[in-house]
């Protein structure tokens, strides 16, 4: 993953669709300042962006490039937020996208200013109702939204597990569910976790580790029969209740706390599985060991 500063491969791929110094013409539109409407409408057509992605109006000053304003506008994407600069006209009709340069220096570059890591107010993530690890006053805080069928969630599980058993106090990890297919529905799996959540801490994390071991990833792809039978069998031997695990699925209480999660992360724009907040900064993806390192202090 990049580090703050850097361009996002999403924010790559933007500067790749626009053809520096093409020229496009828009008439007056929208309510407010025509010029900023002019900018943000065209920015949102040619980069593709969707309707969802937050494009927010910084500055409108009048530009080195004679006749037009610079306008600055913040794109919002899942894990940067992206300073950019638009040339828009006096007429609001010709719109003037990329870099301009005067004497060998990149203007635009230097009047946006630097990507950087998008932060989340860890309030937001509401991490005491979801199942933890490790100590709440850990100097690394990791809220990770996840999903069981998902083989890059597995592999960013052992990687904080690895992280966790080497430095146990310095590390605190809760678990969010993120479960919607194409139709909405809820995974079976995600909701036979959140049922053993309802025993206990303990019983979901037993549960949580079954499903990301090899035995339970090739259960994952297989019928929910027989995963929720081998999950009351754990949980039995165990001795755990597993008439508390039954009354969650049968009543609906284990979805209903996956959908709320679930909900949690699109409204703070989790897009796929895994998507991590680390103190707040967010990664869309299993974080790196560097990462670990720079939270940690132990580069």
């Amino acid at each position: 993953m990049s580090k703050s500063g850097k361009w996002s491969l999403r924010a790559a791929s933007f500067v790749l669709m626009i053809f520096c110094g093409a020229v496009l013409c828009f008439g007056q539109q929208g309510p407010g300042d025509p010029i900023v409407q002019a900018a943000i409408k065209t920015i949102r057509a040619q980069a593709r962006l969707s309707q969802d992605t937050e494009i927010k109006f910084l500055e409108k000053r009048e530009s080195q490039l004679t006749g037009f304003y610079a306008v600055k506008l913040l794109l919002t994407l899942t894990d940067q937020e992206i300073p950019i600069i638009v040339y828009v006209d006096k007429t609001g009709e010709k719109i003037i996208l990329g870099n301009l340069f005067i004497k060998g220096e990149n203007v635009s570059q230097k009047e946006a200013g630097v990507a950087r890591r998008r932060k989340v107010d860890p309030a937001q993530l509401e991490m005491e109702k979801s199942p933890f690890r490790g100590s709440p006053g850990a100097k690394m805080k990791i809220v990770e939204f996840s999903n069981f069928e998902c083989p890059f969630c597995q592999q960013s599980w052992m990687k904080t597990k690895e992280w966790m058993e080497k430095h146990p106090a310095d590390i605190h990890y809760v678990f969010k569910h993120y479960s919607s297919g194409p139709q909405g529905e809820i995974s079976d799996f995600s909701e036979m976790a959140a049922a053993a959540q309802e025993i206990g801490n303990e019983a979901f994390w037993l549960v949580h580790d079954f499903f990301f071991s090899n035995e339970g990833q090739v259960l994952t792809k297989g019928e929910r029969g027989q995963a929720k039978e081998r999950i009351e069998q754990i949980l039995k031997e165990k001795g755990y209740d597993v008439e508390v695990f039954r009354s969650a699925m049968d009543t609906g209480k284990a979805k209903k706390r996956v959908e709320e999660d679930t909900a949690k992360g699109k409204k703070i724009k989790v897009h796929s599985t895994p998507t991590t907040f680390v103190n707040g900064d967010v990664f869309v993806g299993a974080i790196s060991d560097l990462v670990f390192q720079e939270y940690l202090g132990k580069k």
